[in-house]
């Protein structure tokens, strides 16, 4: 349960261009699946809003990163972090493009 103006939810659009820019910037494979959640943050210094990114692949194990900011706040150098945390080299063109995207 979130207090307080914690409630907000995140863009569907931009949840959905999140998990596009990972998937297209890291060449996964068409069954790979990337997740983006928007969880209040109960930990001691901590915003009250945090993005969790998971990613789920046949036969390799789970992959999650998370982001000390609301799902709204994320942008491209985020996405950036989130590439590097997983081991990946990620197609920077593509995360660019999303930074483009969130700024029209």
């Amino acid at each position: 349960m979130l207090f307080g103006n914690a409630s907000k939810k995140p863009s569907l659009e931009l949840v959905r261009r999140i998990k596009l820019t990972l998937h297209e910037a890291l060449d996964l494979p068409e069954e790979a699946i990337i997740t983006v959640t928007q969880l209040a943050c109960l930990e001691e210094d901590c915003e009250p809003l945090e993005t969790v990114i998971g990613l789920h692949r046949p036969s390799a194990p789970q992959l999650q990163y998370k982001l000390n900011k609301a799902t709204d706040l994320v942008g491209a150098e985020d996405l950036l972090l989130v590439c590097e945390a997983w081991g990946f080299e990620a197609k920077i063109k593509v995360i660019d493009s999303f930074s483009k995207e969130r700024t029209q």
